[in-house]
């Protein structure tokens, strides 16, 4: 190398690269580990909390199980006879079945004697703090206790025992569980698999779950952290410090009925050590780079000459695709040459195009190029799609090259015709098409779909010819993943797709179960069930208050999936929504809803009349009026006996189309009604300007109707201006006879609900209705007459 002086001007650029890039990697530094503790810090918090959170929730879920396994046992007919000698045999096998945390089970007179699996005539509780909370009628969870008749420590979870019509109670049943087997089994209740770092603690802060059994019940909370009775009682963090190690705390308490708080502790190391061990990496990059850097620097800046460098930024500008760059070199010398050289190669290539001069899509180069840039995007995963025509070498014997020209077009405009603008489409080679599929909206899915409906069936082509074309999709699921790789497995699909004797699309599957390829394959599954008839109907009962009968019913979607059992419209009704197949199941209920009462009514029955719910987008197509009234033609049955039910979602957009279809539907004697009455965010205005008979209250409202004088208020509102608008208000969700008889008072003549009846399979609903009616004269003065 020669010799160093700040004379030369390639030394004095050479000294102010080295300098800027010594003052911008010490900038990165400082930057990257004052961002990166933020991020850290910020990153561990939100895990923590969540992890509280998602705790919490499940040993929530935890107690709702066992409390509602305890009171399924307190209401079978067995334990209502309070016969222990019958009782016994049959909670001593519970217990053998149950986890090892389950101790004993207890049955307790009203007078506080009781009896245990263990031992007979064990004593009284009556003296107990939860004994009367249970007479009561209360299911209560208790803190850690120590047990009267095992002495050993212990949690009670205790839930009356009823009298067979619901009016008293017989006696309590308990459980008592080991807080010790609770502890060695407790991996059932973690999140995560440090126990260590989890505390469970009762509102008294004694602790229930601790990684040194020897404090669990013996040891507070405030033993730890002395501070913790002034700290929020819902959820919130500390710092303590534990066997000489400093830790933040973070809790949040269960929900009634126990009381008790969930607690993790994060050691603070884990906020400094990514830190330092991210800036110890960078320093040794640094310094590596550095002197990287300065080996080329001080090379390149010893051969490199201004017209070198303006060739090369020519040179990177024709490589990204510019056509148009020229070098502006104009010495005689070898560098000379090599400008006028690059300019003639760039005139050959300017008179070249990206687009394949027969069907006008692009050729295989800018595919590749453009595949390539959706995949360094960033962006949401890219679907690639290839087409080839089958057979093509037959195909090709028999048609001359017009002919054959005419078909490629013929298939590029078929292609077309798949997606939108954002869809690449391109002319890959003699028969195979590309297709680029911008993964980020529910669209793609329904671009697919099109594609699988035109790769289904033969492509007819004049009146001698059909094609049959094979399709193979591949996802880009690594982000790595480069374009070539991509394209090579979007071969191997189409490979398999040309050599299938049923299927002429195959999609590439890695095995990796990616979050679009499962939707795409439910809502397969959900076309195959409207396909095959798997999705059956449900009814439930609406009652008449006034004249003790039941009126009608509303028509329920339920799915039999062959795999997955029974579905409810929750599991699956979001992803038809998305796969545009809502109206496909409206259209579905609509046809076996009317097939079901037209069989009933040509036998003499009386099913009365049913509501069947309707989506807000099949509601707003122009289409669903005319689809109605065909749907009645094709049955033998009354129109009035056919209702809709829609949300208020059908009428946040109220256009002239919305009305049109409500007074179409009015005008042929369909009876509307609103479902789900105010929870939506619409204006009340449409209820005076649609054509509607009838609306539903919301089982929301309905559940507090009996604990909320406010809500009280709310549903007498909703009822009054029904009423007054001479519309028929329906309250659905109704479970208790309070709640029947707050509405009744309040003047709603119609309700459904679990107190009458949950939905019920169509074949059962008629003797589901009988039975109803027999029993609704049975309920008294429950369903009197309003004064």
């Amino acid at each position: 190398m020669p010799k160093w002086g700040f004379g030369s001007i390639r030394n004095r650029v050479l000294a102010l690269f080295l300098a800027v890039v010594l003052a911008f990697t010490l900038a990165v530094m400082i930057i990257t580990g004052v961002l990166t503790r933020s991020l850290v810090t910020d990153l561990v918090v939100e895990n923590a909390q969540a992890l509280v959170h998602h705790q919490s929730h499940i040993i929530s879920l935890w107690q709702k199980e066992r409390v509602a396994d305890l009171e399924q046992l307190a209401n079978s007919d067995l334990l209502e006879t309070m016969d222990w000698d019958s009782i016994e045999p049959y909670l001593l096998r519970q217990i053998e079945e149950a986890p090892p945390y389950y101790l004993i089970f207890f049955v307790a007179e009203p007078d506080g004697s009781y009896n245990t699996t263990s031992q007979r005539n064990a004593g009284s509780i009556a003296d107990r703090e939860y004994f009367p909370k249970v007479l009561a009628g209360e299911t209560v969870i208790t803190g850690p206790l120590v047990s009267r008749s095992t002495t050993q420590r212990v949690i009670i979870i205790a839930t009356p025992i009823w009298n067979q019509d619901r009016s008293s109670v017989r006696g309590v049943l308990g459980l008592s569980m080991d807080l010790e087997e609770l502890f060695r089994g407790s991996q059932e209740l973690m999140v995560s698999a440090q126990q260590d770092s989890l505390y469970l603690i009762d509102e008294d802060g004694y602790f229930i779950i601790h990684h040194d059994p020897d404090l669990i019940m013996n040891a507070r909370i405030q033993d730890v952290f002395p501070g913790w009775d002034d700290l929020p009682k819902q959820s919130g963090s500390f710092s303590a410090v534990d066997d000489g190690r400093s830790y933040q705390a973070y809790y949040q308490k269960l929900p009634d009925p126990s009381g008790w708080t969930v607690a993790v502790r994060v050691p603070t190391s884990y906020f400094s050590a990514p830190v330092n061990k991210l800036i110890l990496h960078l320093t040794a990059v640094a310094v590596g780079g550095f002197a990287l850097v300065l080996w080329l620097g001080s090379w390149f800046s010893s051969t490199i000459s201004k017209p070198i460098v303006e060739l090369n930024q020519v040179f990177r500008r024709g490589a990204q695709g510019d056509l148009t760059v020229r070098a502006q070199v104009k010495t005689r010398d070898e560098i000379g040459e090599t400008g006028a050289s690059f300019n003639r190669m760039m005139e050959t290539i300017g008179s070249m195009t990206y687009y394949d001069p027969l069907t006008g899509l692009p050729n295989r180069d800018h595919f590749m190029n453009s595949l390539e840039s959706a995949l360094n995007s960033g962006g949401s995963a890219v679907i690639l799609a290839l087409v080839a025509i089958r057979d093509l070498p037959e195909i090709k014997t028999f048609l001359d090259r017009g002919e054959m020209d005419r078909l490629l077009m013929h298939i590029a405009r078929k292609l077309e015709e798949v997606g939108d603008d954002d869809l690449i489409i391109a002319r890959i080679s003699e028969g195979e098409f590309g297709l680029i599929i911008p993964a980020n909206a529910n669209a793609v899915l329904q671009v697919i779909d099109r594609l699988d409906q035109l790769l289904a069936k033969p492509l007819p082509y004049q009146d001698e010819l059909s094609v049959r074309l094979s399709g193979g999709i591949s996802i880009s699921l690594d982000q790595d993943l480069s374009a070539d790789l991509f394209y090579q497995q979007a071969q191997a699909a189409l490979y398999e797709a040309e050599h299938s004797a049923d299927l002429s699309l195959k999609l590439y599957d890695p095995n990796v179960h990616h979050a679009l390829v499962e939707r795409m394959r439910f809502q397969t599954e959900i076309r195959n069930a409207l396909d095959h008839g798997q999705f059956v109907v449900y009814y439930q009962p609406v009652v008449d208050l006034l004249s003790k009968s039941v009126v009608g019913k509303e028509a329920l979607i339920r799915w039999n999936h062959p795999s997955r059992g029974l579905l409810a419209p929750g599991q699956f009704l979001p992803a038809a929504e998305q796969g545009g197949l809502v109206e496909r199941i409206g259209e579905y209920m609509l046809h076996k809803v009317c097939a079901q009462h037209e069989e009933w009514l040509k036998a003499g029955l009386k099913p009365g009349w049913v509501s069947v719910n309707i989506s807000a987008l099949h509601f707003r197509s122009p289409h669903f009026p005319a689809q109605v009234q065909s749907i009645l033609a094709s049955y033998d049955i009354p129109r009035e006996m056919l209702r809709i039910e829609i949300t208020e979602e059908a009428m946040l957009e109220p256009t002239p189309e919305v009305l049109e279809n409500f007074h179409a539907l009015s005008s042929m004697g369909i009876y509307i009604a609103i479902d789900d009455f105010g929870t939506a965010y619409s204006s009340l205005q449409y209820l005076a300007s649609y054509p509607m008979q009838a609306l539903k209250i919301d089982k929301v409202f309905v559940d507090s109707i009996d604990r909320s004088t406010r809500m009280q208020g709310l549903v007498k509102s909703i009822i009054g201006m029904g009423n007054n608008l001479s519309m028929e208000v329906v309250a659905e969700g109704v479970e208790r006879e309070n709640q029947l008889q707050l509405l009744q008072k309040m003047g709603c003549l119609k309700a459904q609900g679990y107190l009458f009846s949950q939905p019920v399979p169509w074949k059962d609903y008629l003797g589901v209705q009988r039975r109803i009616s027999e029993h609704l004269g049975e309920m008294g003065t429950l369903l009197g007459t309003r004064s």
